[in-house]
């Protein structure tokens, strides 16, 4: 192969690098210029706290999303695609709706958060957000559809559990006959003393004395009445 043919070779491979060159930053040029046009600019927000009504405007068609968090309660908004424009991040309200603040969540997320008093809810199947028009994607209406809840008690009673209430004290008993304590008898076969429950706190009263009566074995006729 000549000198001549070998350059012509080198000179057409370095002319189809150069094009390749060229089209590569030619596509990634044209692709970033794409996505920047494709990316939305929040322009601003309003909220109404009568009807409990978020207005949004962007700059391009987007389609927002929405979830709900009820520790603390609160309804999020995220609006994909879209970069904060020159709006308040902020603003503090009276009602059931307390706070609305919008931040950039991520590089192409924006987000509006609804927080909501103590004791409000949002009833999901409720919620609708939709576009001003079908042929409008740029501007958007959020109706919460915000709901009451009752607090929850501090210590909560167990349901459907029955229990027997015991009394404090018992009764006092009746119908007993007062307790007699009689001793063992003694050598002489005599009966000791007895006392009377009733009067063994009284020592003024006389102690009664039993008679003195013969112990008669096992077996041995009774004796005979004088």
């Amino acid at each position: 192969m000549s000198k001549a043919i070998m350059s012509n070779n080198i000179q057409g491979r370095k002319q189809l690098l150069s094009i390749s060159l060229c089209v590569a930053i030619t596509l990634f040029a044209g692709s970033s210029l794409a996505a920047g046009e494709q990316m939305a600019k929040l322009n601003s927000w309003r909220f109404y706290p009568d009807t409990k009504k978020l207005e949004i405007n962007l700059s391009s068609g987007k389609t927002p999303q929405y979830f709900y968090l009820n520790e603390p309660p609160r309804l999020v908004v995220d609006i994909p695609d879209t970069q904060l424009g020159n709006v308040a991040t902020q603003q503090k309200y009276t009602g059931s709706v307390q706070r609305v603040r919008v931040s950039q969540m991520s590089a192409n997320v924006t987000r509006i958060v609804l927080d909501l008093a103590p004791g409000s809810a949002v009833d999901s199947e409720k919620v609708q957000l939709q576009p001003v028009s079908r042929k409008n994607t740029t501007r958007w209406v959020l109706r919460p559809a915000i709901i009451k809840v009752a607090a929850k008690p501090n210590n909560p009673q167990p349901a459907n559990v029955n229990y027997l209430q015991l009394p404090s004290t018992l009764p006092p008993i009746t119908g007993m006959q007062p307790f007699v304590s009689v001793p063992p008898l003694n050598a002489n076969n005599q009966a000791p003393q007895a006392s009377n429950f009733n009067n063994a706190n009284s020592s003024n009263s006389p102690v009664p004395t039993l008679p003195n009566y013969p112990v008669i074995e096992f077996g041995q006729p009774l004796p005979k009445s004088r």
